[in-house]
């Protein structure tokens, strides 16, 4: 009678299920098998996420194979350090450069430790590159810190013409300043960028003048452009006018070797422009000297407007 149980009991477990339930099985199966062990954790989840799961993960394997036989993947290693960069630019304040220095050395060891696991060693060189582009963010913030001017003042400001840009009503100016009058050496702006109505300078002078200098100003509106942002990362500590004689006035100490080299570029610059502009002729000159050598300053306003009408401002803002 046991037998007879017994083969009563393998004849039943033989037998195919409802279809319904078969199928149900089989489909979990096939997810719990296609999902890496590492991924168990995700299994709990609700069933209506498991499917795109592994659809993301299959995604994710093709792609990182396909790049691997093109042999590309050294191409997303920029991409990461542009992401570690953007990711300095989230920090509410300013972040220490051993930390992400530290990052990078620990990412690079593993990708090293791992070298026979591509997935793992790739994983890991992406890591390193995102701490190089933060740790790059936090050592170029204080290789150009300088100084702010915190408010308005009128006085005597000296220094090395840097560059000259023409204008339609004068020329713009950026100054390497040597001194500013009732300004403590810890305070002073290292450059400041001032407009000219007349007068003639050229890169490379030394220049003293009245002027009106004011704190870089931020955006105009919330979340806008940060005029005040981009002048900090330009070295700039202060904007605003010249009024009265400027005078070239005797060097306090020898043009620095950088400043050197920048001059002889503006100048260049500033020679490519003219000729441009005076072969081109009116505004079409103007625009195609900007576009060659990024030297603006001979499109008029009402050009500029235009421009901007026509959707196209930025091809010169650039």
């Amino acid at each position: 009678m046991v037998k007879s149980l017994r083969r009563q009991g393998e004849q039943g477990a033989m037998q195919p299920a409802p279809p319904g339930q078969e199928l149900g099985r089989g489909r979990r199966g096939a997810r719990a098998d296609a999902l890496p062990a590492r991924f168990g954790v995700l299994l709990p989840l609700s069933g209506s996420l498991q499917p795109h799961l592994r659809q993301l993960w299959l995604h994710l394997q093709n792609s990182f194979s396909r790049e691997a036989e093109r042999r590309r993947l050294f191409l997303w290693l920029p991409v990461a350090m542009g992401a570690g960069i953007l990711l300095y630019f989230t920090a509410d304040r300013e972040p220490a450069l051993w930390a992400p220095l530290l990052g990078l050395a620990l990412s690079g060891i593993a990708a090293f430790v791992l070298r026979l696991r591509r997935f793992a060693a790739m994983a890991c060189l992406a890591t390193a590159a995102a701490f190089a582009g933060f740790a790059a963010g936090v050592w170029r913030t204080a290789d150009i810190a300088a100084p702010m001017l915190e408010r308005p003042r009128i006085g005597k400001v000296t220094g090395f013409v840097e560059s000259v840009e023409a204008r339609d009503n004068g020329a713009r100016l950026v100054l390497l300043v040597t001194d500013l009058a009732n300004v403590p050496q810890s305070e002073r702006p290292k450059r400041v960028r001032v407009n000219i109505r007349q007068g003639s300078v050229a890169p490379g002078d030394h220049i003293a003048a009245t002027a009106r200098l004011l704190p870089p100003p931020g955006p105009a509106r919330a979340g806008g452009y940060d005029f005040g942002r981009d002048a900090f990362f330009r070295g700039i500590g202060a904007v605003g006018s010249i009024s009265g004689k400027i005078v070239v006035a005797p060097a306090p100490y020898a043009m620095p070797t950088r400043l050197a080299i920048d001059v002889m570029i503006d100048r260049a610059r500033n020679a490519l422009t003219r000729r441009i502009a005076e072969v081109g002729g009116g505004q079409g000159g103007a625009v195609a000297a900007a576009l060659v050598t990024g030297k603006r300053g001979l499109i008029t306003e009402a050009t500029n407007n235009d421009l901007r009408a026509a959707g196209i401002y930025h091809i010169v803002s650039v």
